[in-house]
């Protein structure tokens, strides 16, 4: 509570202080005046980010309710009024265990004390049915007098009841300290909150977790879940050896190994009190001992890599016990190149429809066979959208560009009324049909088809199983009728806002149908960075909100966040996601590219660069290849990345991202005229916005101001929304003597970006501002930006280009000095708008420094990426 606010009543109760804050509540310190006693109130925010916070606190209610114990905080009230509600609860005069620890020196016997009250309080809760399902440090109290208390039953749940708020499949808990089954989103019984107990224990009693506190949770749950702790003896070798035997137990990755209930591990402990040898109340850590949790899996990770090569005469045995353990993760400490199945890739159909309705079927078939592919042990399926890049192409072209080992082929056969399926299983090593089928499906009847379809695929893969997670979703046949038909309209980029608009409406009348999300998230996706308009955001946001519960950590769903996280820049969020989609996905691969997107989003290289590589090793297909080279180019390494597009396009060369992309590499480095020739042979009708925009810039850098503005003008009529092509046009207006036309668009540019408080918006207004001879208003912007905007090329050159235009020279020199340093080339400062450079004596160092600038030395080529150059490409494989 703020120092300077008056106590203020929440029921009866008057608050006098703030105990506490999270992100669902608060938790306020109170004082009951009718019983004369100190209570503690958790509350809710008035605007809870979760939907079904209200459920969750309830939950809490009834379940702390059902619990009388002197090792549990106890209940006494609920408080509504209206939309607000609080628990009032026993307050508890003292810390939280891992501060406990911290600020005292504890001995042996003390600790054994506290993790006993532990036990006795889970013993209660677990015979009520209850598992606390985040167990940890920080949920743990210890009052004045020593005593336990157990707290946050939030996530709370009894196992023996069917709960939608907090079902199985959703990963709820914390990441270091949930059980193997946890993470998984399996079952749940007592013994998943004895292992939590064990990680607590171990940690008390070691000063260390036992599977390391690293940022990446990735690598913590794949210790969890693979990997076996460090012995407790090797961090504290004065622990009795039964209290290490019983810490291995609680920890045992299968539950049948664990201690049965928690009460038979508080008897043990109560024996190791008893025992005379640890009765003392002495106990001095060992100083000598130099152990960590991370030197000890490093040297497992060291040892595993030789083990590679020493127990290769057993290699069978020991993979199939390895793919056993690798379950949800692809970050594994064995070797890269495994995987726990075989890549499948669907060949798009070459047939032509002669019909709306057969091509509606044509999309039914396609979208059948993902729901069925993808759902199928063994099989990992290759994402659609990547294999339609390859449509037309021979077989091999296509398996060797995708790297599957898999494909199957549909094949569509209709007259008037009916067609004929034809579904071909093939081996990609030896192009053989291992496996046919066939069946006739209706076009006017697109569940029905759907449903035949994915019924061949049982006859057709006998020896990949479906699993629960193949059901059909929920979803009427007119409704999936609508569904198909916007699908097909997926690639008209001049229409996404409507593409938006149908889908929100069949999103009311169909709102459990997962897809439909994943779609929605793609098109505002793309459409936010086509158009850099803020209402793609926006209604993301406001669509995902109306998720229902029972979809809502579905694959994609989890996409469709990930998407809004990356949109809003919200980190936090954007892991969180990327850590359930490691858990979710049965591609590994996937889960990596899909990091190496985010990280490249946010401009962190290493990570994306570290991603793309696991990724490849997983599966080295085309796309990865050419991800990974865009990734080399933003982080200015553009002779490794035009190395990795050779790769690309030695492995297919029919196609036109890696050619675009070294089009966009070849203008960074200072050759627009060889990206003006890449692109016009590639051809308008092949290339999207974001290479048009190169084109367009590749125009302007070479003066060729008429091809420029008209192709600019393109750009704005896909884009409507972006500010960028604008403000360009408004430059060679101004360069072409036309100065009203060149204030009208600077106007318009400016219109587009009023009311946005991103950096990115800001920052276009700050060139909008510039233009229009508002020098002071485009710097405000700068300064408003320089926390939040990336210290990259794009956003320097931008600041250089405020500066020139505004008159301040020494800002604009700093700028290109900066951005000249960063490897841009210097052709970029030989336009018309940087011409003054040329002249001034304050230049000179810099012209002297890099002869390119200003024309000279026919404009030092260098081959380092300016980032100036946009790429399109993340926003249409994310």
């Amino acid at each position: 509570m703020n120092p300077q606010q008056s106590p203020f009543h929440i029921g009866r109760y008057l608050v006098t202080g703030k105990l506490g804050a999270g992100g669902m509540g608060v938790v306020y310190l109170a004082s009951d005046e009718h019983l004369n006693r100190q209570v503690a109130i958790k509350k809710l925010h008035a605007n809870p980010n979760s939907s079904n916070a209200h459920q969750r606190i309830r939950q809490e209610a009834r379940l702390l309710a059902q619990l009388n114990h002197n090792n549990i905080v106890q209940i006494y009230d609920v408080v509504e009024d209206g939309a607000d509600i609080a628990l009032v609860m026993e307050y508890v005069d003292g810390c939280s265990l891992d501060r406990w620890q911290r600020e005292r020196e504890p001995n042996l016997r003390q600790k054994l004390q506290l993790l006993k009250q532990i036990c006795e309080g889970l013993t209660r809760a677990h015979s009520a049915g209850i598992i606390h399902r985040d167990l940890k440090a920080e949920n743990v109290l210890v009052d004045s007098s020593n005593t336990i208390k157990i707290t946050d039953f939030g996530i709370a749940k009894n196992w023996l009841e069917d709960s939608q708020i907090t079902r199985e499949q959703h990963v709820a808990g914390s990441w270091g300290a949930m059980s193997p089954e946890q993470a998984q989103g399996k079952p749940l019984d007592n013994r998943s909150d004895l292992f939590a107990f064990g990680v607590l224990a171990y940690r008390l009693l070691c000063g260390q977790n036992p599977f390391g506190d690293g940022s990446s949770p990735y690598t913590v749950i794949d210790r969890i879940v693979n990997n076996p702790h460090p012995p407790a003896i090797k961090l504290n070798p004065d622990l009795p050896q039964a209290l290490c035997d019983l810490l291995d137990r609680l920890l045992a990755k299968n539950p049948d190994q664990r201690p049965f209930n928690a009460a038979a591990v508080a008897a043990e402990i109560e024996h190791l009190l008893q025992d005379e040898r640890h009765s003392t109340d002495s106990f001095t850590r060992t100083e000598s001992v130099t152990a960590t949790v991370e030197s000890y899996y490093h040297r497992q990770h060291r040892k595993r890599r030789w083990q590679k090569w020493l127990l290769i005469p057993s290699a069978v045995v020991g993979c199939l016990a390895l793919l056993a353990t690798l379950a949800y993760f692809g970050f594994t400490q064995m070797p890269e190149h495994e995987t726990e199945g075989r890549y499948i890739a669907v060949v798009s159909p070459d047939w032509q429809p002669d019909s709306d309705a057969q091509r509606l079927l044509k999309s039914n078939v396609m979208s059948a066979l993902k729901q069925g592919l993808s759902t199928r042990d063994g099989l990992l399926l290759i994402p659609f959208s990547e294999s339609r890049k390859f449509a037309g192409q021979s077989l091999e072209q296509q398996a060797r560009a995708l790297n599957a080992q898999l494909l199957l082929v549909p094949q569509l056969d209709c007259n008037d009324t009916t067609c004929e399926l034809t579904l071909d299983l093939i081996n990609a090593n030896s192009f053989a049909v291992v496996a046919s089928r066939s069946t006739h499906l209706a076009p006017t009847e697109s569940l029905g088809s759907r449903s035949r379809t994915l019924y061949q695929l049982n006859y057709l893969l006998p020896d990949y199983p479906a699993n629960d997670a193949g059901d059909i979703q929920p979803i009427s046949a007119q409704h999936y009728q609508r569904y198909l038909e916007l699908f097909e309209q997926r690639d008209d980029e001049r229409h996404q806002k409507e593409i938006l608009d149908a889908l929100e409406q069949l999103q009311q009348k169909a709102s459990t149908f997962a897809p439909l999300y994943e779609f929605y998230a793609a098109i505002a996706f793309d459409y936010k960075y086509n158009s850099n308009s803020t209402e793609a955001g926006e209604r993301l946001a406001a669509i995902l909100q109306q998720v229902p519960q029972a979809i809502a950590h579905t694959p994609e769903v989890l996409k469709a966040k990930l998407r809004l996280a990356i949109i809003h820049n919200d980190p936090i969020q954007a892991e969180k996601l990327l850590t359930q989609l490691h858990l979710t996905l049965p591609d590994h691969a996937a889960a990596h590219y899909l990091s190496a997107i985010y990280y490249q989003q946010r401009g962190e290289t290493g990570k994306a660069l570290e991603d793309i590589d696991k990724a490849i090793a997983l599966r080295p297909s085309y796309i990865y290849r050419v991800q990974k080279a865009m990734i080399l180019s933003r982080g200015g390494e553009l002779e490794a990345a035009n190395a990795v597009l050779q790769e690309a396009i030695a492995q297919n060369h029919d196609t036109v991202f890696a050619i675009s992309l070294l089009a966009g590499n070849l203008l960074d480095g200072g050759q627009p005229g060889e990206t003006i020739r890449l692109l016009t042979r590639a051809g308008l009708d092949r290339i999207g916005a974001m290479d048009t925009y190169n084109l367009c810039l590749a125009y302007y850098i070479e003066q060729r101001y008429t091809e420029a503005q008209s192709c600019f003008k393109r750009v704005s009529d896909l884009a409507p929304k972006d500010a960028d092509p604008l403000l360009y046009r408004a430059e060679i207006a101004r360069e072409q003597q036309q100065p009203e036309q060149a204030r009208a668009l600077a106007q318009k540019a400016l219109a587009l970006t009023i009311g946005r408080d991103d950096w990115e918006g800001l920052l276009m207004q700050a060139r909008a501002y510039a233009e229009l001879d508002q020098a002071e208003k485009a710097v405000e912007n700068l300064i408003r930006i320089r926390r939040d905007a990336p210290d990259d090329l794009y956003v320097n050159y931008a600041r250089a280009q405020v500066y020139i235009t505004t008159g301040d020279l020494l800002s604009a020199k700093a700028h290109i000095r900066k951005t000249l340093e960063q490897g841009i080339s210097p052709i970029w400062y030989c336009t018309a708008q940087f011409a003054k450079i040329c002249n001034l004596p304050a230049f000179d160092d810099l012209r002297q420094q890099y002869p390119g600038l200003c024309g000279g030395a026919k404009h030092n080529n260098k081959a380092d990426d300016s980032q100036i150059a946009r790429n399109g490409e993340t926003s249409a494989n994310l």
